[in-house]
Order: C-alpha cells, then structure tokens, then sequence
C-alpha cells in the first residue's frame, strides 16, 4: 500500500512539475510573439517614416469622395495616382466636382510649402501646387502603425477626399508584357 501512495506521489510531482514547464513555456511563447509583433511594428514605422523623409513617394486612390456631395466611389486604376519626387509633383487623380463629371487632371507642378509633421504616431503632410493659374492644396494624413493613408485636395471648385495607399517611388516598376 505504501508503495501505491508513493507512486501516486511521484506521478502527481511528475504531473505538477510537468504543468509549471508547460506554463513556463506558454509564457515565453507569448512574451516572444509579442516582441516579435513589436518588431514588425517598429520596422514598418520606421519603412513609413524613411518614406516621408525621402520625399520620393507615391499615393494610390482606393476610394475618393467629393465632400459636398458625399459620394464615396471606388478607383480601380492602376495608373491614376500622385507622385512626390522632391519638389516636383505628378498628378492623375479623378476628380467629381459636380455630381455628374467625373473627370481626370493630369498636371506635372512644383511643390510649394511642403511641411511633414508627426504627432501621435500619424503624419500630417501639407503643401500647395499651381494647376495652371488656380493654387490648389493638398493635405495628407498618414498612420505610421497601420499605413492607413488619407489624400484631400482643396481647389477653387471644392474638396475632393481620397483613401488610399503609399509607397515608395523607387519601388514602382513599369510592368513589363511577355514576349510568348
């Protein structure tokens, strides 16, 4: 009988000991995803923040929206976007002035007043651009943690709004057709 009671000891010891490893290593499991989450983190703000202090960047539309409408439409176009390269601006954006013309400007400017300031982990990006003789201004909100990219243009005619993503000018590549 005591031989029972002793083994019954040893397995409960086996089994406790067992426990405290297993939660042990949970622990670090956890504690590594999480410094593992916080590098990415880390890294991808610090990708965001090169990109704004390069000034070499491109904006990609997903949706735009006419602010006095309110008519939110999505952009599929791979080729509308707006570039910043220095002091030199790109535009091919749609825009909807009035609730029945939508309509592309492409327009190559100079960047006048450009500012970059961070505050609370999202950049605010202002400057303004001659479109012929109008002064048109541009206004960018990006999120250094989700990337999360937000575009409004104010022109004598109204406010358009675009949602989007940005990227590094040097990354964008002509895609280039197969010769079969």
């Amino acid at each position: 009988m005591t031989r029972i009671y002793i083994l019954a000891a040893m397995l409960l010891l086996s089994i406790s000991a067992r426990a405290g490893v297993s939660e042990t290593d949970h622990q670090n499991s956890i504690s590594k995803a999480k410094s593992e989450r916080e590098a990415r983190r880390e890294a991808y703000s610090a990708e965001i923040d090169n990109i704004i202090h390069s000034r070499n960047y491109i904006f990609r539309p997903i949706t735009m929206q006419n602010i006095v409408t309110g008519n939110t439409r999505s952009v599929f176009a791979y080729y509308l976007f707006m570039g910043v390269t220095g002091d030199k601006l790109v535009l091919h954006l749609p825009v909807e002035f009035t609730s029945y013309l939508i309509d592309t400007v492409n327009l190559d400017s100079y960047i006048e007043g450009y500012t970059a300031d961070m505050a609370d982990n999202n950049w605010r990006i202002t400057f303004s651009f001659m479109n012929g003789s109008e002064r048109w201004f541009a206004e960018i909100f990006l999120s250094s943690i989700t990337g999360q990219t937000r575009l409004a243009i104010v022109t004598p005619q109204g406010v358009m709004r675009y949602l989007g993503t940005i990227e590094s000018g040097a990354t964008v590549t002509k895609k280039k057709r197969k010769n079969r």
